[in-house]
């Protein structure tokens, strides 16, 4: 394994991060009823939240012990997904296990993620879920308008809580080191590919491009207009396409935004870097006509693309793998899994999902909430059990992801992996590999960001005419005015 450095942004302050990547299994650190990506791709623009929190919310620090005999259900978003058998599957196998556990809690896991745009409403409604799954670009915000419940005294009571890597843990914890969730995934962008159709071109299926570069070169050598063979793709909707430009800059060597000595936010994203990034996206449209003649694509619309060889290479987070066998049949042999290719940045983006809890939810429903969190995810029986049926299954079992602890626990469930990977791991050699920095979301209002990038993106790749400095100007300007300007002001040291 390697070790490399991740540079994450908690709150205003830039804080550094060493983490090692590993193989891992499916859903080990996020549940299979996530849409692929899901936990990882970002959720809808940011709405203003209401001034006060709801009125009955409720910390675990300052309720009595539940009543663990009593019956209790337990709602949470990102059921299985419908079209998945293989999510399914999993899922039921995973409360078949924890009835033996917790006889008396049932779990009603209802279909869709976190949604910004009606949370609060939801919150206030009292029908928000007991536990919801969130990007790591959520969690801080939630924390300070008091919309998640404090569950510290849960997670230091759990048996593994030392083996958390503290770094992650500080995600989900406010200033006083109060927890209000469980860290559930990570991930760091890189390319997939088609192996059989870079075999095809006549290029090494072993070392996918590493350079921007190189995939303009590798890109059209793997376009063929007249089977409708496109030699990349990428997002550009539903913030995906944010998310994903915003690892583009850090591979050419920017950023997105910078703090200010007084406190003040300022948008910086149409630096030379970023220009260059989206001169090259247009360019690999227009110029070297290698993407799809479809635009203002999302993971959705890309993932079958790939796996009906109509696409040969995209960005994306390593889930995506899995999510090409069990969902679209694709023979999973065909693929490989590189670094984000760079440009003088040597930096990927990085991001995760976390469990947070309902703060309107009952001290019983909320313990139960959080037994279920930590069976599914991290119990070492459950976790073989699911490996073993995900093995049996026939499906893909050791595709690569973040590591969220340290030491013994971590290396046992390395050790009980290892008896269940089928994952082609070989094929994701270069990428697990790879000396490359690992970078954070940005740190505020992500998702709005998010939104506007996606437009700079459908400018360049609908209309040919489009200037990407002037595109990036606009952007910045709508988001610093609109936006960052908007914020309350820092308070004075």
């Amino acid at each position: 394994m390697i070790l490399i450095l991740i540079q994450r942004l908690v709150r205003q302050l830039a804080l550094l991060l060493v983490l090692s990547l590993f193989v891992t299994a499916c859903g080990t650190t996020a549940p299979a009823s996530s849409d692929p990506s899901a936990a990882d791709a970002p959720s809808v623009e940011d709405e203003a939240a209401p001034e006060q929190p709801p009125s009955d919310a409720v910390t675990n620090e300052d309720t009595e012990q539940p009543n663990t005999d009593a019956a209790v259900i337990v709602t949470t978003t990102n059921a299985p997904n419908e079209n998945n058998p293989a999510d399914i599957a999993r899922h039921e196998q995973l409360l078949e296990t924890f009835a033996e556990v917790e006889p008396n809690v049932t779990i009603d896991a209802r279909q869709g993620g976190f949604d910004r745009e009606t949370f609060t409403a939801k919150l206030a409604a009292s029908t928000m879920e007991d536990t919801f799954l969130v990007a790591f670009t959520e969690p801080q915000a939630l924390i300070e308008e008091s919309y998640a419940a404090d569950i510290t005294d849960l997670v230091q009571e759990w048996e593994h809580f030392e083996s958390f890597n503290p770094d992650v843990l500080e995600i989900v914890q406010d200033d006083n080191d109060r927890i209000y969730g469980i860290p559930s995934g990570g991930y760091a962008l890189g390319l997939i590919y088609n192996r059989k159709l870079f075999e095809e071109a006549g290029i090494d299926p072993d070392a996918p491009p590493t350079s921007w570069k190189q995939v303009r070169e590798y890109a059209k050598q793997l376009t063929d207009p007249s089977t409708g063979q496109a030699g990349f793709a990428e997002l550009s909707k539903g913030n995906q396409g944010g998310w994903h430009f915003t690892a583009w800059v850090y591979s050419f060597g920017g950023d997105l935004m910078e703090q200010q000595d007084d406190g003040q936010w300022v948008a910086t994203f149409n630096n030379e870097a970023a220009v260059q990034a989206l001169e090259t996206l247009k360019a690999m449209r227009w110029e070297d006509q290698s993407m799809t003649e479809q635009q203002l694509l999302e993971v959705k619309d890309i993932l079958p693309l790939l796996a009906t060889e109509r696409v040969a290479m995209a960005i994306m987070a390593p889930d995506a793998l899995s999510s090409l066998q069990a969902q679209y049949e694709a023979n999973i042999e065909d693929f490989g899994f590189g670094p984000l290719p760079q440009q003088g940045g040597n930096a990927t983006l990085a991001g995760g999902a976390a469990w947070m809890f309902n703060p309107s939810s009952p001290p019983d429903v909320q313990n139960a909430a959080f037994e279920w969190t930590v069976f599914r995810d991290f119990n070492i029986d459950a976790y073989e059990d699911d490996l073993q049926g995900q093995a049996e299954r026939g499906e893909l079992v050791g595709w690569p992801q973040l590591p969220l602890f340290r030491g013994p626990y971590q290396e046992q469930r390395e050790e009980v992996l290892s008896r269940y990977a089928n994952a082609p791991t070989e094929y994701y050699a270069s990428y697990l590999e790879a000396d490359v920095a690992l970078r954070p979301e940005p740190p505020i209002e992500t998702q709005k960001l998010y939104s506007i990038l996606d437009t700079a993106m459908q400018a360049v790749l609908t209309d040919e005419s489009a200037d990407p400095q002037q595109v990036l100007d606009d952007a910045v300007q709508q988001f610093q005015t609109q936006v960052l300007d908007q914020l309350p002001a820092p308070e004075a040291s």
